[in-house]
C-alpha cells in the first residue's frame, strides 16, 4: 500500500540485511530453503569439479606429450563426443545402462536418484553411491572441455624455447613438464575453472533435476514451477 519508491527502497533494506521473507509454497525463510539445499550443491559440484581435475589434467599433458599417438587420437575424439553430448542425455544414459540395464543383467547396480537410501536413512556409504552417476554425468563432460585447453595450452607451452634451454642444461623430462611447461599451461585452465566457479553456487540445474538430487538447482526448478518469487529473487 505504499508508493513504488518507498516499496523498492523496503526490500532493498530487506536484501541487504538478508531478510529475504519466505516461501510461498513452504513458508520456510528463504534464507533457510537456500542454506540447505547449497549444502547439497556443493558435496555435488565439488566433489565432481575434484573429480574433473584429477582425470582432466593428467590425461590432457599426456595427450599433448604424445601429440598424434593412438592415445591421443582417442581422447581427442572422446572430448568431443563427451563436450557435444547434452546433460539431460548423458545422465539419461548412465541411469540406464548402470541403474536399469546392470540391474537386469543380475549385476551390482548404481540408485539412479536422491541423495541417500530413504529406507535405510542417511550414512557416507550411501551418499557415496548415489553420488557416483551425477558426478559421472558432471565429470564426463567437463573434463572433455579441460582436457581439450589444457592439450592445446600444452602444446603451445611445449614449442617455447624457453622448454629447449631447459631440456639442453640436462633437466628430466618430468621436471620439465612439471616445474615449467605445467605452470605457464595452466593459466588457460586456471582461467576457465575461475569463470564457471558461479556454478558452485547456483548448483548442476540439470543434472539435480535428472537425480532428483536436493541441491540449488531443484531448489530453482521447483520454485519456477509452484511460482515461488522470493525463491526464485533470492536464487536469481
Amino acid at each position: 500500500d505504499r508508493p513504488r519508491h518507498e516499496q523498492y527502497l523496503t526490500w532493498v533494506g530487506n536484501v541487504a540485511s538478508g531478510n529475504w521473507g519466505s516461501s510461498i509454497v513452504t513458508k520456510q525463510p528463504v534464507m533457510t530453503e537456500i542454506w540447505d539445499a547449497l549444502k547439497n550443491s556443493l558435496i555435488l559440484v565439488i566433489v565432481a569439479f575434484a573429480v574433473t581435475l584429477l582425470v582432466a589434467i593428467p590425461i590432457g599433458i599426456f595427450s599433448a606429450v604424445k601429440q598424434y599417438s593412438v592415445f591421443d587420437n582417442i581422447v581427442t575424439g572422446l572430448a568431443f563426443v563427451f563436450f557435444s553430448f547434452p546433460v539431460f542425455f548423458m545422465g539419461f544414459l548412465l541411469i540406464f545402462f548402470f541403474a536399469v540395464s546392470f540391474k537386469e543383467w543380475g549385476l551390482p547396480s548404481l540408485p539412479p536418484g536422491k541423495m541417500y537410501d530413504l529406507r535405510d536413512g542417511f550414512s557416507i556409504q550411501s551418499l557415496a553411491r548415489h553420488l557416483v552417476l551425477p558426478v559421472m554425468t558432471l565429470v564426463l563432460i567437463q573434463a572433455a572441455l579441460y582436457i581439450r585447453y589444457l592439450r592445446s595450452s600444452m602444446l603451445e607451452v611445449l614449442s617455447q624455447d624457453y622448454l629447449r634451454t631447459a631440456r639442453a642444461k640436462g633437466l628430466s623430462a618430468w621436471t620439465v613438464l612439471r616445474g615449467h611447461a605445467f605452470k605457464n599451461a595452466a593459466l588457460p585452465l586456471v582461467t576457465l575453472i575461475m569463470l564457471q566457479l558461479g556454478q558452485l553456487f547456483s548448483g548442476a540445474v540439470v543434472t539435480e533435476r535428472i537425480f532428483s538430487w536436493p541441491g540449488m538447482g531443484t531448489l530453482f526448478i521447483n520454485a519456477v514451477e509452484q511460482v515461488d518469487y522470493p525463491i526464485l529473487m533470492a536464487i536469481l
